[in-house]
């Protein structure tokens, strides 16, 4: 109840946005106060370059990245002069898509912050003209221009499948020896924890690395989903991914004790934050709280960007190399923590 309570939400608040004021007039900066000074936004430090918004976009986050951002406004040179002059003048509003419900509210809001400011501007110069006459929207795709679902839920599901059935079977392999007494062999030898955990743990990470390369040819060859960024990064990241899955496995077997209770207790751990926290269906950037902690304590909020980035977004290891090092984190902590848990003798 918790974890769905605090996971499930269809407030769209606090939106935290930034600007690219390459005009930095009165009129630009008008503009951003508008946004600023609204109940729904929640205006961060401004962003210094295009190269640093380009990176924000490629990485999908406005989502992870630095800075946490869910909106950026692009206001480009001459906004002041073409508005003096009568002209419309163009404004780039880069939101996360990835939850239509959220983005459709999010337009709404920009709609309306945008009719507010030319109203208010057009007060202040008597112009004659209606608020309607200077606003146009249209809204263009960056990724997945066809805006087919499928580009986006066939990598997310190889996430989803890549810590459920994996851990499930890392923590059945040591409860198994629980039940039918074999774990005697493991306490009267002087082999230590780790070589037992680790030994068990790695025909599990082979296995899912082969159903891996099977969830990527079903991907590529029966839904035509391509690969457009690095194929080394994505092999890499789900070596690590799996590693890290599999030790989540081992963990949930230091404290059950019948294949039952393990299977149980592994899916029910691992499906939640799999779904509600690591973006599969809601952005985590949407997320706060203690649902945004229990997004970014756990292996799948990190693997998420890199499957659907290097499908579908081309990304590469400059995009994504922190992603690496906090699923080669989790991996390591998972283990240590099944060691630290594990009882030389138990029964």
């Amino acid at each position: 109840m918790i974890a769905f309570g605090f996971g499930i939400s269809f407030d769209v608040e606090n939106l935290r946005f930034s600007a690219l004021d390459y005009d930095n007039t009165p009129e630009s900066r008008q503009l951003v106060e508008a946004f600023s000074g609204s109940r729904y936004f929640e205006e961060r430090p401004p962003l210094r370059s295009s190269g640093e918004l380009d990176q924000r976009l490629r990485t999908g986050e406005l989502q992870l990245a630095i800075g946490e951002l869910q909106l950026a406004i692009e206001i480009p040179p001459g906004f002041g002069r073409d508005l003096q002059s009568g002209r419309k003048p163009e404004v780039a509003v880069w939101l996360d898509g990835a939850m239509p419900f959220r983005a459709e509210t999010t337009k709404g809001y920009v709609t309306g912050l945008a009719a507010q400011y030319a109203q208010e501007w057009l007060a202040q110069n008597s112009t004659g003209k209606s608020a309607a006459s200077l606003i146009n929207i249209e809204t263009r795709f960056r990724y997945n221009q066809a805006f087919k679902s499928v580009n986006a839920m066939v990598p997310s599901v190889i996430m989803l499948m890549l810590i459920l059935i994996p851990a499930i079977m890392s923590a059945i392999a040591v409860v198994r020896e629980k039940e039918t007494g074999s774990i005697a062999n493991f306490q009267s030898t002087p082999i230590t924890k780790f070589e037992f955990l680790f030994g068990k743990q790695l025909p599990y990470i082979a296995i899912a690395m082969i159903s891996f390369v099977l969830l990527v040819l079903l991907a590529l060859f029966l839904f035509g989903v391509p690969i457009k960024g690095s194929v080394t990064l994505l092999a890499l990241g789900t070596l690590l991914y799996v590693t890290a899955t599999t030790g989540f496995g081992q963990l949930i077997s230091t404290f059950t004790k019948t294949q039952v209770s393990a299977v149980f207790a592994t899916a029910i751990l691992s499906i939640i934050p799999a779904v509600n926290f690591s973006g599969l269906l809601v952005p985590v950037a949407s997320l706060s709280g203690g649902a945004r902690l229990i997004g970014l304590g756990f292996p799948t909020a990190w693997y998420q960007p890199i499957s659907v980035g290097t499908f579908t977004k081309g990304l590469g290891f400059d995009d994504l190399s922190f992603n690496l090092v906090m699923l080669a984190g989790f991996a390591l902590f998972f283990l240590l923590l099944a060691q630290l848990l594990l009882r030389k003798q138990e029964l």
